[in-house]
Formats: C-alpha cells, structure tokens, sequence
C-alpha cells in the first residue's frame, strides 16, 4: 500500500503549483510522467502534449516528497489543468514492474521475476579431452609471486578449500600456487614495455563484492537490457558464447574495475585454466586473454582477443536496407525500425530462435499477429497500441518472460495494458492511488 503520508494533498500542492507556474502562457493541460526515490527523482513535463524543456523548479519541488517515500520508490503521473484543478497517479514499485524515465513511465513488465534473459541462462557445456595447458605451473608463479610480494599473508588451506567446494571445481594448480602465496595484493609486473600484461590486484578469496560483477543480474542491469545483449562467437573456438558462466573464477582486477578470470568450462578448443578478460563496460560475454594464469604472468600478453562478428544473431530492419529478408534461422534478436515499406511479420511465423524482438513505435508493421508463432519468444517490446491490439486478439506470445512498452501513450491505456498482462500471468494488479486537489 502507498504511504499515508503521500495520500496527502498538501504534500502534492508546491509540484503541482511549480508544473503550473512554469508553463507557457495560454497552456490548458500540463502533464508530468517521473519516478521518486529517497535519493533521486525525475521525468517529462509536457504542455498540451508538447515536451517542455527545463523545469527544474518544479523537479526541485519533488526532493520533499522523496522523503516520505520508501528505498524502492513510486512512480507518479500528474496532470495540471490549468483552471485550478490538478491530480496525481501514484504507483508503488513492485518487483514485476520497471520504471522508466522516458514518456512511458511504465517501462516494462516482469512476468517470471526469477529468470533471468536466455544467454544469462546458458549452462556451460563439459567437454571431453580438454585439459590444462602443458606451461602451467605453479612453482614458476609461486617463485614469480614471492619475489613481487615478499610480505604477501598466504591465504589459508580451509578458505582455498571453500572457495572450491562453492565452485564445485578444484581450481588449476598454479590458480592454487597463487592463493597459497598470496591472498590478496597488488601483484605489479616489472615494466618492460606499455604493451605488455600490467598486472592485477589479486581479489581475495573471500572478496563477495570483488566477484559480484560476474553475476548475470550485475551484468546485464535491467531485463529488456539483457534481453537485446547476443555474445558474439569466439573464432577460435576456445570461450563459450555464454553471457555469464559459474565456470569463470575471478583471480584479478586490472585497477580499472574490469576482471580476470580463469575459466574451468572453456570451448572445445579452449583450455581447463585459460585467462579471460571481462570488460565492466561490456553486459555480456569475455575475451580470451592467455592459455594459463602462468602464461598471463609471464609472457604477458598485452590485450585480449576480439571476438567475431555478430553476424546474423543481430538484425535492425530499417532505413539502412536491411529487411525482414535478412532474419536468419541463428538470429536470436530482432529490432524492427522504420523502413521504406510496411514490414511484414507473417514472414517470421514458427522462427525458431528469435528470442526479442522490438518494434519501434513509428515503424510500420503488417501480421503483427505472427509474434505469437514465435516459440522461442521471450520478451517483446513495443507501443501501447500493439499490445492493446494483441490483447484484443488473444494472440500474445504464450511463453514470454518480460513484456516492454516504448513510445509515449495515454496513461490510462498504459494502466490498463500492464494490468491485463499481469493478470494473464496470474500476477497482482498495479496498485495505483489517486490524489487530487485544486491549486489557485
């Protein structure tokens, strides 16, 4: 239930008056779509439908409400008319609905909040006849990690053997060799040249948040943002096209916040150990980086590998000539954008690996029904009208996991669109709460 204390008018008065005062003149209707936090708060103002630039007054006037709302935050739609009456809509966070800070404050709907997007989902796959590499060794970084850290404390036996029994995995031997001689430290390589291997801060054993970024839901952010991520192949073949992996074991930090690991589930031409690189900028996927930690600290190679191209997993349809015609049967996500002609979605029935698609709400698009064929279809994305058009239908694709609104439409028919998929999924109503108030 939302606050009492944001069931007060007054509480309200000092916005709404800002929203009005900083109109233009002549102005009928001034509405504004935001969210609050305790810390933050924003939105769009618009005057009759027009998007007004600035207001930072009446935005200044929403850090007192922020005070009375809870960590997880509201968001909230006012509408001012401009004869003296005004009212706001209030929407508690849940953990089935996104907020947005665009026009369409209701961004997404979560309809299984315990999933995560399909390439956060992947298992690495065992592979039979992979091994470590032949140069790993563990006396060499031993002897390589007592000389730069003399005064290194070893971590212990018992923590070595807990952070394994949690991976499920014994850790290579010169992985072992480097937490036996130094748990934790600034491991610096003499310099030899700007292209070679640095070095790393070595992240403890029992460092949680040194190894947190590697968890899918730190990566990818918000679901429609890991829903649209594909990990691009490895051309060698040596990583798994995984968006994250329990096989990778964070060893490093490169000072900068993006992560070494070593990898114990690597591609059938990979090896049990091999470094990989993990970019803090970069949601999904990791480079190749060395065959060994062994081979990291001693040959130091300078940066990791590229990985392929995207190719076909990724296809824009839109003014830059590229068609439905272009969908192949790898393709896992799609955008539909603006494009010379309406573009025809019969021409996806029964694809078997699309997995998002998003519509852009300007495109035009013929046999929006087919979305439901999709089998492999877990998030879409698109205006409030095609999902009004889909309810209607009865043709909403059967096994989504998130639903995303773009665009900017009524709020009522927002309402009533997040309603209607929450309910289909068995899922509580929004609980919206109506304030209103007149202000002279």
């Amino acid at each position: 239930m939302i606050d009492a204390a944001l069931q007060q008018p007054d509480v309200w008065r000092p916005f709404l008056s800002a929203l009005r005062d900083g109109a233009p003149a002549g102005t009928a209707e001034t509405e504004f779509r935001g969210t609050v936090h305790p810390g933050s708060h924003g939105g769009s103002t618009f005057d009759d439908g027009e998007s007004r630039q600035g207001g930072s007054s009446a935005i200044g006037a929403l850090k007192a409400v922020g005070a009375l709302v809870d960590g997880r935050g509201v968001a909230i739609r006012a509408l001012v008319t401009h004869g003296g009456g005004a009212q706001v809509d209030i929407v508690e966070a849940t953990s089935h609905v996104s907020f947005g800070m665009g026009s369409n404050i209701l961004e997404s709907v979560l309809l299984d909040v315990g999933s995560d997007p399909e390439p956060y989902r992947r298992l690495p796959v065992p592979r039979d006849g992979v091994t470590v590499s032949p140069d790993a060794d563990p006396d060499v970084v031993r002897e390589l990690v007592r000389r730069i850290l003399p005064d290194a404390e070893p971590a212990s036996a018992s923590a070595l053997a807990e952070a394994e029994s949690s991976l499920g995995a014994a850790l290579p031997e010169d992985v072992r060799a480097l937490y036996l001689t130094a748990g934790a430290g600034d491991l610096v390589l003499p310099e030899a040249g700007s292209d070679l291997f640095y070095g790393m801060s070595i992240v403890a054993l029992d460092d949680a948040a040194g190894r947190e970024y590697l968890e899918p839901r730190a990566r990818y952010g918000s679901w429609p943002d890991g829903a649209i991520e594909v990990v691009a192949p490895d051309p060698h073949g040596r990583v798994q096209a995984l968006g994250a992996s329990r096989a990778w074991f964070v060893v490093g930090d490169d000072f900068g916040g993006n992560l070494f690991v070593v990898d114990l589930e690597p591609g059938p031409r990979g090896q049990v150990g091999q470094v990989l690189f993990v970019d803090h900028e970069t949601p999904a996927g990791a480079r190749w980086l060395a065959p060994s930690l062994t081979e990291l600290l001693t040959r130091r190679p300078g940066e990791p590998e590229e990985l392929g191209p995207e190719g076909g997993l990724l296809v824009r349809v839109g003014p830059r000539g590229r068609t439905v015609a272009d969908v192949r049967p790898e393709t896992e996500v799609l955008f539909v954008g603006v494009a010379p002609e309406p573009v025809d979605l019969a021409a996806l029935a029964g694809h078997r690996g699309i997995r998002t698609l998003v519509v852009n709400r300007a495109a035009a698009v013929a046999n929006l029904d087919a979305v439901a064929s999709l089998p492999a279809l877990e998030y879409l994305e698109c205006d409030v009208p095609r999902w009004q058009q889909l309810l209607g239908s009865g043709q909403v694709p059967p096994n989504l996991l998130a639903a995303g609104m773009n665009g900017r439409a009524d709020w009522t028919a927002s309402v009533d669109v997040v309603d209607a998929l929450l309910i289909r999924w068995g899922l509580p109503r929004l609980d919206v709460t109506r304030v209103g108030l007149a202000i002279t």
